[in-house]
């Protein structure tokens, strides 16, 4: 299926997602000040609270994971003054953390099956691997009279389970991070369409037949 895009150059980005990991309007620091201005960082800010977790839940010496990441905060990522550095510091992290997980967690759940939300559809095909292909879709809001106004929008790709987790970037501009539990899929979506219902929410699973034709 063709994904729509939406191009509107004089008009303001709306970013439809949820924020840090952190209460952004109790924010006291000037680096979370600029992770809540950002939905990039906003978006690597949830994926490292959700691989830290993961990764202190599993680790048979959670301590020594609690220290790194405090010594990472204080060292590291505190002492960044722009979105460059505090990007590539959450990237340095986010590897290793993923490293652990991919080495102590095995995942042979298949998600494979049609789910649905009240403002969307996701498509979920478990590939060979932790590989997962998908195809998310929103509905509405639509103008007949704006002609940026979509009927529907669609990400779709390949992306890799880590944990209970995947994600998907385009660009740094779209991101999304897609949480896997039981006959369920939590969507957080940072940014990815313009004037358009945000993806984010719960997906419950509809039906294990993908073949069936999308409506």
């Amino acid at each position: 299926m063709m994904r729509i895009l939406v191009f509107c150059i004089f008009l303001p980005l709306v970013t439809n997602a949820e924020p840090a990991s952190f209460n952004c309007k109790k924010t006291i620091t000037t680096v979370e000040n600029i992770i809540c201005t950002d939905s990039h960082l906003s978006f690597l800010d949830n994926l490292l609270s959700r691989y830290y977790k993961q990764s202190i839940d599993i680790s048979t010496n959670s301590q020594s994971i609690k220290d790194s990441q405090r010594q990472w905060l204080k060292e590291i990522r505190n002492k960044c003054l722009d979105i460059v550095c505090l990007k590539s510091a959450y990237n340095e992290r986010l590897a290793i953390l993923k490293t652990i997980l991919l080495s102590k967690m095995a995942n042979n759940a298949d998600f494979t099956g049609i789910y649905e939300s009240k403002n969307g559809e996701l498509l979920i095909e478990k590939l060979p691997g932790r590989k997962i292909k998908f195809d998310l879709f929103v509905f509405g809001p639509y103008d007949k009279n704006k002609s940026f106004s979509p009927k529907s929008n669609q990400i779709d790709g390949e992306i890799f389970l880590v944990g209970d987790t995947a994600t998907y970037n385009e660009d740094g501009d779209c991101n999304a991070i897609l949480i896997f539990l039981n006959n369920s899929i939590h969507v957080i979506e940072y940014g990815c369409w313009i004037y358009a219902i945000s993806a984010t929410g719960n997906y419950k699973l509809k039906s294990k037949n993908i073949g069936l034709i999308h409506k």
